[in-house]
């Protein structure tokens, strides 16, 4: 009778389309679940089509059905709908007792391209999407270990010359290192081999983490569902925040759609009194596909801000170039003699006098070049120009209100409140004299308006953004503006920081150009080819990006490493078969030189399951899944305590060089 209904329930189920995966001809159970929770009316519906559904998963009360989710989604754990890649799962023996693992309240060691540790009970996600997503579970007294440091391999050094060998690691007479550096692997596990040399050192950590939208075009999976995202954030946030020094500041950009989860997040983790601002970015203009959707046009990112502890933040003070705020009009024709004898004209009619043209006849004469010529001499006289404003009683002082009246009365002269710690008032007319050059900025050496940085940066995507760095990324790349902004107002020379997420090496590309120490981490084998090629440039003195606006002339170094790999080798030869021939002649090497999991039953899986027409039929890539599966996710990289172990082959340099790295001081 129960197959009858799993049948029945089964084909039933089918009929919902957003449930079916007609590729892999199997049910998103994940999305079922989802939609179970959520009370979904189409679902509701379908179930109470059927009378035997209706019997089974509901309860009639008076002239109301009521649902009974709990027995439903126990069904379902208990009667797996899905009979292909879920039967085999469970043959190799992943499970404790009479339990999957992924059903007991441990802990889920989650490895896509990028990873993340869920907590127990956590649902995983809808694996609709062309990347393998990898999930291991680990109880929780092996978490610790994880988290070890590990060994590393691989050092080279890069300056001006090009490739050298390392010797020594520089660093400071307190211990701290002093080197830029790039660090290929796990980035969660990168974080944790960073936490004994530079906890409470880092002034600045900026990320750009996948935005879980499925159309980034880096090569990392980038489609979590929104508690697995979160889930991935948490874990590298908690440990991100015991490398910020007290006074330091975390940023993320960010997108719409994971907006208000990750404040949420950052909120619990550093606390919704370090908030501190909400960026607005325009990253394009309305314009292309965009503006065939409904609705509002969406050119917007954003950049989140919070401080490690909001007693000690001190950002500076930015300016922005701004166009001329057209009320600067008022000439002052005398400014070299005492305040007193003042003498006010408007900017034209001095431009008039200056130029020998009369003021009518200005824009006539000049033509084109009216505009350029008149800018040009506002700010060659820039110390002469102001504007009046009003003043509001109360907003100003007892003594500033006595002057205010006293000066509207005798308009022969203009009037000063001494004031001390802050700018004096200077009073003419009843009104204030705002100086237009306390509104100027310096930008290569010449004056220009300019305004304290808001909220909203509508200035910091140029319009060559592909050519930054002489490297290729069309798409996820942020522009080095955007980054020479963030760390000049959060950073001072020489101060480290840290960039988790590290792309195409925007970070770290921006921040040797303006004098800061770097950390950057990625796990994707692009590393080799995009940061490291581009710092390279750096050094070289390319002149793309912000490179001109700070007279970037080249130089600086950095040092590369990994960690040293060793299951996280197996899964790439998984990965890298292209057949299940492959996949088969892979086995016994994955069981003579790498680290299984402990109750995989291998003997069963080679003899029996690898030889059955149904494990045949399966996808390739669930296929890989099942063999990255029986991998010890534990045992991914070499752990430090085992660098001098025969069996990883670690050469001496690269023993000598990690030993440096963790234990000199």
């Amino acid at each position: 009778m129960k197959t009858n209904f799993k049948t029945k329930l089964y084909d039933l189920l089918k009929k919902d389309s957003r449930l079916w995966d007609e590729e892999k001809k199997e049910l998103n159970e994940t999305l079922l679940k989802d939609l179970i929770d959520k009370l979904d009316e189409k679902l509701i519906e379908l179930l109470l089509s059927d009378k035997e559904t209706k019997e089974m998963f509901f309860i009639k009360a008076k002239d109301v059905f009521v649902f009974k989710q709990n027995e439903l989604k126990f069904f379902i754990d208990e009667n797996k709908l899905d009979n292909s890649y879920t039967q085999y799962k469970n043959e190799i023996g992943l499970r404790i007792g009479n339990k999957l693992l992924s059903e007991r309240d441990e802990v889920v060691l989650d490895w896509p391209f990028k990873d993340c540790v869920l907590e127990g009970g956590m649902t995983k996600e809808d694996q609709k999407r062309n990347e393998i997503f990898f999930n291991e579970i680990l109880a929780k007294d092996e978490i610790d270990r994880l988290f070890d440091p590990k060994a590393l391999v691989n050092w080279k050094r890069y300056t001006a010359k090009g490739e050298e060998k390392v010797k020594e690691l520089k660093r400071d007479k307190d211990g701290t290192i002093r080197e830029n550096l790039i660090i290929k692997g796990n980035n969660l596990l990168a974080l944790h081999i960073l936490k004994e040399q530079f906890a409470g050192k880092v002034k600045l950590i900026y990320i750009d983490p996948p935005y879980n939208t499925g159309n980034d075009s880096f090569k990392y999976n980038d489609n979590f569902n929104h508690s697995t995202w979160l889930t991935f954030m948490k874990n590298r946030l908690e440990i991100a925040k015991k490398l910020l020094s007290e006074e330091g500041t975390i940023t993320i950009s960010i997108d719409n759609k994971e907006l208000s989860y990750i404040q949420i997040l950052l909120d619990e983790i550093f606390g919704e009194e370090n908030k501190k601002n909400l960026i607005t970015i325009k990253r394009s203009s309305v314009s292309g596909a965009k503006v065939i959707n409904s609705g509002v046009v969406n050119i917007s990112e954003y950049v989140v801000v919070y401080s490690n502890k909001t007693n000690f933040w001190k950002p500076n003070r930015i300016f922005i170039k701004k166009e001329r705020d057209s009320r600067y009009n008022k000439f002052i024709k005398n400014k070299e003699e005492h305040y007193e004898k003042w003498k006010y004209t408007t900017i034209l009619e001095a431009f008039s006098e200056y130029i020998g043209i009369k003021k009518s006849k200005l824009k006539k004469e000049l033509g084109e070049s009216y505009n350029i010529k008149l800018e040009d001499f506002i700010y060659k006289n820039f110390d002469k120009i102001c504007r009046f404003a009003a003043l509001d009683d109360k907003a100003i002082s007892k003594e500033v209100k006595v002057m205010k009246y006293i000066s509207k009365k005798d308009t022969s002269k203009t009037f000063i409140v001494k004031r001390e710690n802050y700018p004096d008032y200077y009073l003419y007319n009843g009104e204030a004299l705002l100086f237009f050059e306390d509104r100027l900025i310096e930008i290569n050496g010449q004056k220009v308006f300019g305004e304290l940085v808001t909220d909203i940066w509508n200035d910091v995507l140029p319009n060559d953004l592909h050519n930054e760095g002489n490297v290729s990324l069309k798409k996820g790349k942020k522009p080095e503006k955007l980054l020479q902004r963030i760390i000049e107002l959060f950073t001072e020379p020489n101060d480290i920081l840290l960039d988790f997420f590290c792309g195409s090496g925007t970070t770290g590309a921006v921040a040797m150009k303006l004098n800061r120490q770097f950390i950057i981490c990625e796990q994707l084998d692009y590393v080799e080819t995009l940061p490291l090629n581009r710092l390279q440039n750096v050094i070289k003195g390319e002149q793309r990006g912000i490179s001109k606006s700070v007279n970037w002339q080249g130089g600086g170094e950095f040092i590369y490493f990994e960690l040293a790999k060793w299951n996280e080798e197996a899964k790439e030869k998984i990965l890298k078969s292209k057949s299940l021939t492959e996949l088969v002649k892979l086995f016994d090497e994955l069981y003579e030189r790498y680290f299984l999991n402990y109750n995989v039953k291998t003997k069963e899986f080679k003899d029996k399951i690898l030889k059955e027409e149904g494990f045949k039929n399966l996808s390739l890539d669930e296929q890989k899944k099942l063999f990255v599966e029986m991998l010890d996710m534990n045992q991914m990289y070499v752990n430090f305590s085992e660098r001098a172990d025969k069996k990883y082959n670690l050469s001496e340099k690269d023993i000598k060089l990690s030993e440096e790295f963790y234990l000199a001081k």
